[in-house]
């Protein structure tokens, strides 16, 4: 029986209807699980995904991936914390994907890639053209090349697909949907996002040092340019640098923006714009971003502007006296923020905080704000709460958790919520904040989304894609 068939047949045996919401929701317990294997164990895969992914009654781990091998082990004892049962043993361990991909894709029905960022393009590559599901942690792809080409190979091979912006499966971005397709606030003209994490240093990366010897630095590597090891990368540090990271837009943008651009129907920018940067130490990101999307008029909805606010205002250092104790170092208390004026000026008008990292909506009779990973929504001001009519729910619900969702999708249910259908130009936005940065002119760089390039702007052109190294590339 081949991986299709195998999915079928399991999606056959497998159960009916509930309601959520007042919505349909396709469910099931499989009677025979899903075959996944965990592509980057390190804090998101080990943490976040694999706690998800083995209470669900859909899946069994059938191999881990990581080129550090101390992860692996971690994953291993993880997983028995939440299936005591787990033949964990069992489990292949592999330090390189492509290794993975030539040995087991038989065995394989689904990967949850929770890698660097840098790395997220080729084992997804790889699982399309092995016909195999894939589950992509944020940000989808690391530039605006790969990201389409990602979406083209799981078109073509008909795999299920997700990205990891877990927000999209929460009550509050379906409200907000809701609310704004029922004209609750009126068309809305402007959008200011802000949020409080700085992927950026102030400092220089330390001298490179020995490799730990149970990483194997080349392969965490990848399609990267090449370096050699340095302890402020890896495990977690690596989000702050240009290479390995994708700048705090593409750390936090698609968890942020992810509502505003289902509920506005933004698709593609006209434009993208670095209005302010505040640079960090060399090869770092950078300490504040201002970054303005224009879009144009989407059937009867009007134009958009929006605004994404990050990092540290004024001359602030980034140290222990503006993050957060207690975090690994990204989070900024909100009275250090670089915070979007029209924010303050809200906030101090109807008395209200709205948050550390969050978006808000300017309509034209009201504001909405949602939070960051879509779990509330407010109407400001307090009066519009009794002005407005609560809308009905019309958007189908997902029961259970982000990584079911998509499960149910590889069993032979519905399309996953944020499949890449949806996601890649969501993400391609981010990208294209990304790419501003990059270009560093702050000028408006006019965007043609039919052929992906920017207008007449070599310049820019340039960053949206990056060159392969020798070992690692894409065709």
């Amino acid at each position: 029986m081949n991986r299709r068939d195998f999915i079928r047949t399991a999606a056959a045996c497998v159960g009916g209807l509930s309601v959520s919401g007042g919505q349909g929701q396709w469910t099931e317990t499989a009677k025979k699980p899903l075959r996944v294997a965990l592509i980057g164990c390190g804090d998101r895969g080990c943490h976040a995904l694999l706690p998800n992914i083995a209470t669900s009654g859909m899946a069994e781990f059938v191999a881990f991936v990581d080129p550090d091998a101390r992860a692996v082990v971690r994953a291993q004892e993880r997983l028995k914390k939440y299936r005591p049962d787990a033949k964990t043993g069992a489990i292949a361990a592999f330090g390189d994907y492509r290794d993975f991909y030539m040995q087991m894709a038989g065995g394989v029905d689904a990967v949850f890639i929770a890698t660097p960022n840098h790395q997220h393009c080729l084992p997804a590559l790889l699982a399309s053209r092995n016909g195999i599901h894939a589950y992509v942690e944020k940000p989808m792809a690391y530039t605006v090349e790969e990201g389409r080409r990602m979406l083209a190979e799981a078109r073509a091979h008909r795999v299920a697909t997700q990205m990891g912006q877990h927000g999209h499966s929460n009550e509050g971005a379906r409200r907000l949907c809701e609310y704004v397709w029922a004209g609750a606030v009126g068309q809305v003209t402007e959008v200011y996002c802000w949020t409080d994490r700085v992927n950026a240093r102030e400092q220089p990366l330390a001298q490179d040092s020995a490799c730990p010897k149970d990483l194997e630095w080349d392969k965490w590597i990848g399609p990267a340019a090449w370096r050699g090891f340095n302890g402020g990368l890896h495990p977690v540090g690596w989000y702050s640098w240009r290479g390995f990271g994708s700048a705090t837009i593409g750390n936090m943008g698609n968890h942020v923006i992810d509502p505003v651009f289902w509920a506005l129907k933004l698709g593609s920018p006209e434009s993208v714009q670095l209005v302010d940067y505040r640079p960090g130490a060399e090869a770092s990101w950078g300490l504040r971003d201002h970054i303005v999307w224009k879009f144009p008029k989407r059937g009867d909805l009007a134009p958009v502007e929006m605004h994404w606010f990050d990092g540290l205002k004024g001359d602030l250092h980034w140290d222990a006296s503006t993050w957060t104790p207690g975090t690994y170092k990204y989070i900024v208390k909100k009275e250090n923020q670089n915070l979007p004026p029209k924010l303050v000026e809200i906030e101090k008008k109807y008395s209200v905080d709205l948050g550390r990292c969050a978006s808000v909506l300017i309509g034209e009779k009201g504001i909405l704000c949602i939070s960051v990973f879509g779990e509330s929504l407010r109407l400001v001001p307090d009066s519009l709460r009794s002005a407005v009519t609560p809308p009905p729910k019309t958007i189908p619900r997902i029961r259970g958790s982000h990584q079911a969702d998509f499960m149910r999708a590889c069993l032979g249910g519905p399309a996953a919520c944020a499949n890449f259908e949806y996601s890649q130009p969501l993400n391609e936005i981010m990208l294209l904040g990304v790419a501003a940065i990059e270009e560093g002119s702050g000028k408006r760089l006019d965007w043609d989304g039919k052929t992906g390039r920017f207008t007449h702007d070599d310049a820019a052109n340039k960053f949206l894609s990056r060159p392969d190294r020798a070992g690692w590339g894409f065709s």
